[in-house]
């Protein structure tokens, strides 16, 4: 096992267990709020948003919580194993997280426009939403994602099996080229 597998196994913990079920939770609240106070029309680009928001999201958290985070642990765990060979690339895998959470950021500020234009009082359940992604979901993707930088850079097992996929991937769209298929 390798050196970094605690690490990777607390991080990951850390953001499927705890922050994703509690960002979970804030919606929850949102949306009972939202059925004691319904406000009509002028509040429908804002449930919009926020329903695209939550649709992402859980998207986002049903990808890493069943792909990218047993992938992770899956490289950690096999370090002894010199035959394994992973049998997804984990670079690609953060490149399309990285894209949802840029999606993310985007609901994220049209949602806050949105409510400083409805004026929607502090106490309003949106405003926790804004909050938890912009104080704990944003900063704890990033340090996911440099942590992963610095294992790809350091981890001989973790750079093994990013490179190893990365290869095959190369030769494979170089036969592919050969014989005239895709």
């Amino acid at each position: 096992m390798c050196t970094h597998a605690s690490t990777a196994e607390n991080s990951i913990a850390k953001i499927g267990q705890k922050l994703y079920p509690f960002i979970a939770d804030q919606f929850a609240e949102l949306h009972k709020y939202n059925e004691k106070d319904p406000n009509g029309h002028r509040f429908s680009l804002l449930f919009e948003l926020v329903e695209n928001l939550q649709h992402e999201f859980e998207s986002l958290r049903n990808y890493e919580v069943k792909l990218v985070f047993p992938s992770v642990q899956l490289v950690f765990n096999t370090k002894d194993n010199p035959d394994f060979t992973p049998s997804v690339n984990i670079q690609e895998l953060q490149y399309l997280t990285q894209k949802k959470e840029v999606l993310i950021k985007h609901l994220i500020d049209e949602i806050e426009c949105e409510a400083t234009a409805l004026k929607l009082h502090k106490s309003h359940p949106i405003h926790s939403v804004i909050f938890i992604f912009k104080d704990s979901f944003f900063p704890e993707k990033t340090e996911w994602h440099t942590t992963l930088a610095i294992w790809n850079r350091t981890c001989t097992c973790f750079a093994k099996a990013t490179n190893t996929l990365a290869n095959q991937d190369k030769l494979s769209s170089y036969l592919n080229h050969l014989h005239g298929t895709k």
